[in-house]
Parts: structure tokens; sequence; C-alpha cells
């Protein structure tokens, strides 16, 4: 695993309400509401998403994993109370090493979404789709947020690896400061902080035609893509790209 990857493994990411509430929406608009489901969500972080999810679809079951501890810690600590509570779980957990069932939970799901993760996980993007791919059930989504391929994340993505070759504390400290100016009305100082180590990381992969073919050969096709909001001008852009799961992977 890569450092993009296990920077990340004891640091909290609280995703923006507006996100998570966007995010539901287009999960909702691409999973059945009339019957038990089950949806995995693939870097959970602090569990935003997922008891959105939750309180949306009562009949669903819903895992979240995450490479970070303390990102589940906080998401167990939020699940604590809820009438949810016995149709989630969380465990800390890398991806690429998971096996679904080792929760409980049967061996795929029908849903699987993703909120500005999937362009983090490190190694070949075939492997990641067939993994992805073997997950789900046929005719399952996977419904996930991530960098597309466009002049302005090629220039970040650029700028990052910069950044990340001359990493100090000054630096540190200079992309705080920044983040005070630009977002300091809506954010307080511990969500900049949560934010510092991402100007250091950049993408893996970006979606586009090339990674939409390497998916299609997986056996997940696109079937709709929606646009995500950009709230910074340091933030790569994303958008939301469902997939289909119509054949075994190749």
């Amino acid at each position: 695993m890569t450092t993009s990857a296990t920077g990340f493994a004891a640091q909290t990411c609280t995703a923006p309400p507006e996100r998570s509430d966007r995010m539901r929406d287009i999960v909702l608009a691409h999973v059945p509401s009339d019957r038990a489901i089950r949806i995995l969500d693939i870097g959970c972080g602090t569990g935003s998403l997922l008891f959105r999810l939750a309180d949306a679809l009562p009949d669903a079951s819903l895992v979240g994993i995450d490479l970070s501890d303390a990102n589940i810690r906080a998401a167990r600590r939020e699940q604590s109370g809820r009438s949810s509570t016995a149709r989630i779980a969380f465990e800390t957990a890398d991806y690429l090493q998971y096996r679904p069932g080792i929760l409980d939970t049967p061996e795929a799901f029908d849903a699987i979404v993703s909120d500005g993760v999937l362009h983090l996980v490190p190694g070949d993007s075939g492997a990641l789709a067939r993994k992805i791919a073997a997950d789900l059930t046929a005719g399952g989504v996977l419904v996930c947020d991530m960098p597309y391929a466009c002049a302005y994340n090629t220039a970040f993505a650029v700028l990052r690896r910069v950044l990340r070759g001359m990493r100090s504390s000054w630096t540190d400290r200079m992309i705080l400061q920044i983040g005070r100016l630009l977002h300091g009305r809506e954010m307080g100082d511990d969500g900049l902080r949560e934010r510092i180590g991402y100007m250091y990381v950049p993408p893996e992969r970006v979606m586009g035609e090339a990674l939409a073919r390497t998916f299609e050969a997986a056996g997940l096709h696109r079937i709709a893509e929606h646009a995500m909001k950009s709230v910074s001008l340091s933030q790569l852009r994303h958008r939301v790209t469902v997939f289909e799961r119509r054949g075994a992977a190749r």
C-alpha cells in the first residue's frame, strides 16, 4: 500500500453535510426503496452518508469500511443510540483486502457507494474495478464521487505533487492559513486541519473515458453521471458516476 492510502489511517475525515445530502439523493435515485437491500460504503469516514441512507431506507442493511480507525471509532460513537444501529456495521478495513461476509453480511451487495475515495485507492485500476464488480450482485450499482479528467484537475495534481515533495510544518501552516481565509466562516480549525493532508495527495486515477472502459471490462457499465458542486478553489473537481453490474469480470 502506498503513502496516499496509509497517510490517512490515523485521521478523521468528516464530509460536509451538503455533500452527504447530495450523495444520499443520488444514491436514492438509483437503488430500490421497496425491498431489503445491502449497501457497502467504501471509505465511509465518520458515517455521514451511511447514516443518511439508513434513515431514508428503513429496510436496508449497511456496512461502512474505512482505513482510519479514528473514523470508525467516531462513526460508532455517532451510531450509539440511533434507531438504525442494528442495521449498520462499521469496520476498519483496507478495501482491497476486505472480503464481504466478515461482518456477518452476505457475500455481495446491491449497491456500493464511495464519496471522494476511489481516486485515492492505490494500485491497478483494473484490479480495483474487478474487486468492486465481484462484490456487487447482478444488477447492483456502484455510485462513486471522484475527480474527473479535466485541465483543472491535471494542473492541480501537478501542484499537489510539488507540495508533497516540499512538505514541512511551514507548508502545513501556510495551507491552514489559506483555508482560514477561504473557509473560516463555515469551517473551524479542526475541520480545516483534517483537510491539510489531502493537499499533498495527487489522485491515483480520475474518472474519464479510459477509466470507464476499464470498469466496463470488469462488467461495470456506466448508466448515469451527476454534477457535484465544488466548494473550494483548492478542491479537485468532482463528479458522481453511476455504474451497473451487468456481467462477470473478464
